[in-house]
């Protein structure tokens, strides 16, 4: 579906700060490509810069511009437009503060909950996304979680009540900084659960699916590769009608895969921004398991953040994604 506004191909001189991050990273390959980015100013996250040229990831700005650290001063005087938060909530919410009159695409999770922003779920949320000035952006478990959920709850296929995910992750959804449980050794030939009952983006999810935040069951896994992520969910059936529900859902939007019975693997879409679905009914057609398969950095943070910034400024959605 390509949605185009009065922006429509110009170009938006554009921020990141948080540039030296694996989504930040990954964000500014993505916008180096997009025809409609001027990428003004790349910041770090920290207080100091990391001695990274942009030219690694961004040849079209060979020796025009480096990460520094983050200036608020030096954003506004390169006059950016539109800006992009890889950071923490914290710091994040310092940006938001302090730029009020420019458009930004927050991939902390400080905003997830307020009204002061939109929840920047694209396949959801498109029509509130286009004239936002501040659109928050899912988390990469809740992405992969809502994309499955939404559907069969809003159409009464599925029970809300009950609901188990089970969420396995690549290790850079743990960010850049130094922790001793990520250490290779600790992560090689392993697989651990955390976060069991307490995890952040169950709220998340809940809140945006309709799931019943007391009785949904989420677990999150850490995997010994880079990225991507791996969510089975187990639903209790009202109806077996999930194909219908999906296609219903998703029927324009060049994002979701729709696989069926041929259940997703990370192989899938790894590098890319695809979310794809498969699904299994049980023989007495009272439960189903749900696959729901992305890329943790792309579809779950700074793709889905580039297809927000496409719909805010009027290019096609898939800009700078396929």
């Amino acid at each position: 579906m390509l949605m185009m506004n009065n922006y429509s191909q110009r170009r938006s001189a554009v921020g990141v700060v948080g540039a030296t991050g694996y989504a930040g990273r990954e964000l500014l390959r993505r916008l180096a490509a997009h025809p409609g980015v001027e990428l003004v100013a790349a910041m770090s996250g920290a207080r100091t810069a990391e001695p990274m040229d942009v030219a690694e990831l961004a040849p079209a700005y060979r020796g025009q511009l480096r990460t520094q650290p983050p200036d608020v001063a030096a954003m506004l005087a390169a006059g950016a437009e539109v800006v992009f938060l890889a950071t923490p909530a914290e710091v994040s919410t310092t940006w938001v503060e302090a730029l009020p009159r420019q458009r930004i695409i927050d991939l902390s999770g400080a905003y997830r909950f307020t009204n002061a922003a939109v929840y920047g779920w694209t396949e959801k949320n498109r029509g509130a996304i286009i004239p936002a000035r501040l659109v928050a952006n899912p988390g990469c478990y809740a992405t992969a979680a809502n994309i499955a959920l939404w559907p069969l709850i809003r159409a009464g296929v599925i029970a809300a009540e009950n609901v188990i995910c089970d969420a396995k992750s690549g290790a850079s959804g743990a960010g850049r900084g130094l922790r001793d449980d990520l250490h290779f050794v600790e992560l090689a030939s392993n697989c651990k659960a955390y976060g069991v009952y307490t995890h952040r983006h169950a709220p998340e999810i809940a809140s945006q699916t309709g799931a019943d935040l007391p009785t949904f069951a989420f677990s999150a896994h850490l995997l010994p590769t880079e990225r991507g992520i791996l969510a089975t969910l187990y639903v209790n059936l009202k109806k077996p009608d999930l194909a219908a529900a999906y296609e219903r859902a998703y029927a324009g939007h060049p994002f979701v895969r729709l696989r069926g019975a041929r259940l997703p693997e990370l192989n899938d879409v790894v590098g890319t921004n695809f979310c794809d679905l498969g699904w299994v009914v049980r023989a007495d057609e009272r439960q189903a398991i749900v696959v729901s398969c992305l890329d943790n950095l792309v579809k779950g943070a700074a793709g889905q953040a580039v297809q927000n910034f496409n719909l805010m400024t009027g290019w096609p959605e898939e800009t700078a994604l396929l």
